[in-house]
């Protein structure tokens, strides 16, 4: 995710314990205490609820399909964690695990978080800023989503490539002519001309000559 200094506290918001207090009114559950390195959330993974930390950490990251993970943000006490896609359910385009000293939060399902959103209009309007503004980044970097290898004067990969981009769904695009990356994913998996254009998913799942209607599932 490419994070622009000056929209830092934006994007990262510190609740006060007053705007804590307000929060937990509308939460799913009370305080679930995580273990230190404890898996959170996967990459993928539908329904995540955001979760509010009162204590600890909790340590955001995502991954391109190539294996590559990177470190988003560490979320401490007062942030509220998660983007827009937590509001409707979808794949979650980022991992979470409690940070090293573990972690204690309270959770926001798809309908609490939009109770909090609407009920209190303090606090909905920070979190909606936020989520929109995590959003745009991981859209704009092509962060956490997935990775495209094809030619470029492929009618399919242009029709996969215009989904995603329709639906806000982060991807990057590799030359299969031409990109180091393209090229190892290729002889990596056996992949022949037919098999274009490649999708690899952000949980690692190879797609070969996917269609939008898929995606969709």
């Amino acid at each position: 995710m490419t994070l622009d200094p000056s929209r830092y506290h934006q994007m990262f918001p510190v609740l006060t314990s007053q705007r804590i207090d307000m929060a937990r009114r509308f939460a799913s559950s009370g305080p679930h205490a995580f273990a230190p390195g404890e898996m959170v959330s996967a990459i993928g993974d539908r329904n995540v609820p955001a979760w509010l930390i009162l204590e600890g950490q909790l340590d955001i990251f995502r991954h391109d399909g190539l294996a590559s993970e990177a470190s988003i943000v560490s979320h401490g006490k007062g942030h509220l964690s998660g983007e827009v896609s937590q509001l409707s359910g979808r794949p979650s385009l980022a991992g979470a695990r409690a940070g090293p000293e573990g972690c204690i939060a309270v959770a926001f399902d798809a309908a609490h978080l939009k109770a909090l959103i609407i009920g209190s209009a303090d606090v909905g309007e920070i979190v909606m800023g936020a989520y929109i503004l995590r959003r745009v980044a991981l859209i704009d970097s092509g962060s956490g989503g997935s990775v495209l290898v094809g030619n470029s004067s492929d009618s399919s990969l242009v029709r996969l490539q215009g989904f995603l981009t329709r639906n806000g769904y982060p991807h990057i695009v590799l030359n299969a002519a031409t990109d180091p990356e393209a090229l190892a994913l290729i002889e990596r998996f056996g992949i022949v001309p037919v098999d274009l254009p490649l999708m690899v998913c952000p949980n690692g799942n190879v797609l070969k000559h996917p269609s939008a209607r898929r995606q969709t599932r």
